[in-house]
């Protein structure tokens, strides 16, 4: 069954979907196999899998463990339901489906998640501690998450240190210091573990001396450690005197050297150019093993397929019932300037497909259409993080040259969405002196928005407002951002 399981996951081999959920709700398997199928069947990633695995995850009659891992293949295979279907599942007042409602969340359910993310003695404290891992970036929901560091329950205190790796508030690094010796292990080790996405010297201190003992902490250190000293020794030639208080830790200055010769390019087989008969042959069929299916989406030269197949390709990928092929043909669509239909796929059920059709849109000739739709979507608040700037710079390319700008520095000054601040001072290029007061205030989550204005002042030739502040900071992309001014 191992090695079986091992080539249904590998090949994504489809077929055995409905086994696999037969034998996922079998009473008398045991728990390491109910977690190699959960696996499988969440790399299968299967839509036909939704309807049966919902119903399982729901039914009060089935066992925990079954239903848990039922939920379980949902979510880590991005199948969850979204919106009001989400919704639907939270009202049903079922603790064990509430909680996976708290961990799939997005920004649109933030009215469910704020009440028990600040309420840390909420029992489903620590499922929204998950849920706003991402996306939710503003101060306060960062706030929850470094809170959760003092959780008297050490489950918690672990999942904080987790979600804290993706957004990197600086507001975290101390509190993150004092977790990475935490009395539990399995929390020190999680700190220790996010602390490798903080370069300051200060943590690369602490790691360096937790690193000298034994056990999983040392382990730990030495692993983050080792990532932070990469990046530390990159600027090594460029920042030395800042790096003189942790020089010890750093191996000696490597000097320019002469450049290995170049090897040979050989050259590489243009990729395929499918036909519309091969891809209805392929497409069609949501059976069978799906690995190289979904390969040949994102290799094949979608550009040179002939102009009269592109109209039935179009219907066909953009309509598919499998969300991973609607997310990655956004490419070929905006490669076919498919406009419309990368504007049906910007109103997807599923997130991961409207956050491609929105990049992708980028790429297409500019319409008026798509800047307004990309503004609203931005004015909304329902996008951020990666999603927020990505929307931010299809609304820029479909936008005339400077008609943007008033609006642009609203944004820099006010929102609190970091990533939509930092693509907004990145976008005015030299129309950034009505924002260098920022250099002077303190980050609103990272320092992203300061070393944005430090390098459009270097591109530019802005001359930069006394800053001296910025000196005193104990960050290695700041400091590499004042030395290339």
């Amino acid at each position: 069954m191992v090695e079986e399981l091992e080539r249904i996951t590998e090949q994504q081999d489809r077929t055995a979907t409905f086994e696999l959920i037969q034998r996922l709700t079998d009473p008398g398997i045991g728990a390491s196999e109910r977690e190699r199928i959960v696996y499988g069947l969440a790399q299968l990633a299967d839509p036909r899998a939704v309807v049966p695995l919902a119903e399982i995850g729901r039914d009060l009659g089935r066992p925990t463990d079954v239903r848990q891992a039922a939920l379980r293949v949902l979510e880590d295979s991005s199948l969850c339901p979204e919106g009001a279907d989400l919704r639907a599942w939270w009202d049903t007042g079922d603790g064990l489906v509430r909680a996976c409602v708290l961990r799939q969340a997005t920004r649109s359910e933030a009215d469910l998640l704020e009440p028990i993310a600040r309420a840390p003695h909420h029992p489903l404290h620590r499922h929204a501690l998950t849920g706003i891992e991402f996306t939710f970036e503003e101060p306060h929901w960062q706030q929850y998450k470094i809170t959760g560091l003092a959780h008297p329950d050490p489950a918690v205190r672990r999942i904080a240190a987790d979600v804290l790796c993706w957004d990197e508030p600086v507001a975290a690094e101390s509190a993150l210091h004092r977790a990475a010796t935490d009395s539990a292990t399995e929390v020190a080790c999680a700190a220790i573990d996010t602390l490798r996405y903080y370069p300051s010297r200060a943590t690369l201190r602490l790691l360096h001396e937790i690193a000298q003992g034994g056990g999983a902490r040392a382990e730990a250190a030495r692993a983050a450690e080792a990532d932070l000293l990469v990046d530390f020794a990159d600027e090594q030639s460029r920042i030395g005197h800042w790096l003189t208080p942790v020089a010890d830790l750093l191996g000696p200055t490597e000097h320019d050297t002469a450049p290995s010769p170049t090897p040979p390019v050989r050259c590489r087989a243009k990729p395929p150019v499918p036909t519309a008969a091969e891809v209805f042959a392929v497409y069609s069929d949501l059976d069978g093993p799906w690995a190289e299916k979904l390969a040949a989406l994102r290799g094949n030269d979608w550009s040179r397929v002939p102009a009269s197949d592109r109209p039935v390709l179009t219907a066909l990928l953009s309509g598919h019932p499998d969300p991973q092929v609607r997310d990655l043909c956004c490419s070929a669509l905006a490669s076919w300037h498919e406009v419309d239909a990368l504007l049906s796929l910007a109103h997807d059920p599923e997130f991961g497909v409207r956050k491609s059709a929105v990049y992708s849109l980028r790429f297409v000739p500019p319409s008026q259409e798509i800047a307004t739709l990309t503004w609203n979507l931005i004015a909304s608040g329902k996008v951020a993080s990666t999603g927020g700037y990505e929307a931010l710079a299809t609304c820029a390319a479909h936008t005339p040259p400077g008609e943007l700008d008033d609006r642009l520095i609203d944004l820099a000054r006010s929102d609190l969405r970091e990533s939509i601040r930092a693509e907004a001072v990145s976008l005015l290029g030299e129309q950034v002196e009505p924002l260098l007061f920022l250099l002077s205030e303190p980050p609103l989550r990272t320092w992203a928005v300061h070393i944005r204005l430090l390098t459009a002042c270097r591109d530019s030739g802005v001359t930069l407002p006394a800053a001296t502040a910025l000196y005193t900071v104990d960050n290695l992309h700041v400091a590499a951002a004042l030395a290339d001014l």
